[in-house]
């Protein structure tokens, strides 16, 4: 089982295989033409904000923006709920002898023990850990960059799902297994650590090396519950609202580049409900 770390990042690519692009567009039957999805990483490093000036002018030439969460209308409180354990906390997951391990490498990370975090979801401390591992050259994660320039151009700001819909999902996964794949995350000693993992993966995907990628990031570890209700439910949720929004509104719409391919990806959907999808390619811009 590849470790929770090394999941969250991958679950952002999974099934890509026949992918052409990250960038397509959406016409036909009563959407406003045109309109575009586009596959996004919730991460701050410059390599992914490079796209060349089709990626622009797609975003540039819509009236309105949606993401998977509209961000900036997110209640804090909400969000602190979700992220923290009510009947649980970690040192009742763990062994002792784990937990006193984790505490050190935890320590070590961020200058806090582990008891800082011991009421967190293991899943969203997986989360900020691998985060704090990764380069943070911008000021933004890629799609909350998208957020901001819509927000400054004036474009109409929409959410293609609920917050609900990514945390029901997330529970799929017990607190048990989640508590036993940080561990086994943070402790692994085989092989390339996860940051040089997360590195290659972007790498290829920067390459636009999509079935390298797919082969890299396949889990069938993950529950099965996870995996439907995090990609599948949400993905049929995701076209319902994009179609509802495309009709009033040329719409650019970053969801995470997981959701797009696939049987029951985005563009699956959006293709058996009769709408025109294509993609459209777009180089990256060499520094």
């Amino acid at each position: 089982m590849k470790s929770l770390l090394f999941v969250l990042f991958a679950i952002a690519f999974t099934n890509l295989a026949g992918a052409q692009s990250l960038l397509w567009k959406i016409s036909g039957k009563k959407i406003k033409s045109p309109s575009y999805i586009y596959g996004t990483i919730h991460i701050q490093d410059k390599r992914v904000f490079s796209f060349d000036e089709t990626v622009t002018n797609a975003f540039e030439s819509c009236d309105a923006f949606a993401m998977e969460i509209l961000m900036d209308e997110l209640d804090q409180n909400e969000i602190k709920d979700a992220m923290l354990m009510k009947d649980n906390s970690l040192d009742k997951l763990l062994t002792s002898e784990q937990y006193k391990i984790l505490d050190s490498i935890v320590k070590a990370t961020t200058g806090s023990g582990l008891l800082l975090y011991n009421k967190m979801k293991p899943f969203f401390l997986s989360s900020q850990l691998m985060q704090m591992n990764m380069k943070q050259d911008m000021d933004l994660a890629l799609d909350l960059y998208f957020l901001k320039k819509a927000r400054e151009s004036g474009k109409f700001c929409f959410g293609v799902e609920k917050f609900s819909d990514q945390i029901n999902a997330i529970d799929a996964i017990s607190l048990k297994e989640q508590a036993e794949m940080l561990f086994e995350g943070l402790t692994d000693t085989t092989g390339n650590n996860d940051v040089e993992k997360l590195d290659e993966m972007l790498v290829e995907y920067m390459n636009f090396n999509l079935e390298h990628l797919f082969d890299m990031t396949n889990d069938t570890a993950l529950p099965a519950e996870f995996n439907k209700a995090f990609l599948i439910d949400r993905n049929v949720g995701m076209v319902k609202n994009f179609i509802k929004i495309s009709k009033k509104h040329s719409l650019f719409c970053a969801v995470g580049a997981a959701h797009l391919p696939g049987d029951t990806g985005i563009i699956a959907l959006l293709r058996n409900k009769g709408y025109t999808v294509e993609p459209v390619i777009f180089k990256w811009i060499e520094e």
